[in-house]
């Protein structure tokens, strides 16, 4: 554990949630690609047989590394007060994360609208599908959110 004496309390918790959020992404990935691939997800006992477990797996898998990485890192190193310099980079963070959210959704939103005005199947959007598209969105906006926080900190160091 002499590891951890090395970087702030800050600096592990963001590395944390970085790896939180690759962990999310390559597991629910590997689990939801090959059912987009095979076109499993057209009947709704299959959403219901393999989307809905995937998705509470990933959530119970989540908590459980949060309670034991996070818990870890706040019991073996000192926690910091916040300065102007950290709230500053929290906000950056928070800006990059929004417009990756809003941009990934106005883009479904408008492949959505394209799809029923000119009765096109662009990319033919199913809810279980659109239910997939939102979870990843949400694991890239919160990457998003890590690295930047990472970046500005370790830039200023």
């Amino acid at each position: 554990m002499k590891f951890l004496n090395n970087y702030s309390n800050r600096e592990l918790n963001m590395w944390a949630r970085l790896t939180l959020d690759i962990l999310v992404s390559v597991y629910f990935i590997s689990k939801t690609s090959p059912l987009i691939i095979n076109y499993q997800f057209y009947s709704n006992e299959l959403m219901r047989d393999a989307l809905v477990p995937t998705i509470l797996t990933t959530v119970v898998i989540a908590i459980i590394y949060s309670i034991i990485v996070f818990g870890t890192i706040n019991t073996l190193t000192k926690r910091e007060e916040k300065d102007e310099r950290d709230y500053i980079y929290e906000l950056k963070s928070y800006k990059i994360s929004n417009n990756i959210y809003q941009i990934s959704n106005y883009l479904i939103i408008s492949v959505i609208i394209f799809n029923v005005l000119y009765q096109e199947k662009f990319g033919e959007l199913t809810p279980q599908k659109i239910a997939i598209i939102l979870f990843i969105i949400v694991l890239l906006s919160s990457t998003g959110k890590s690295l930047t926080q990472l970046f500005n900190y370790r830039k200023n160091i």
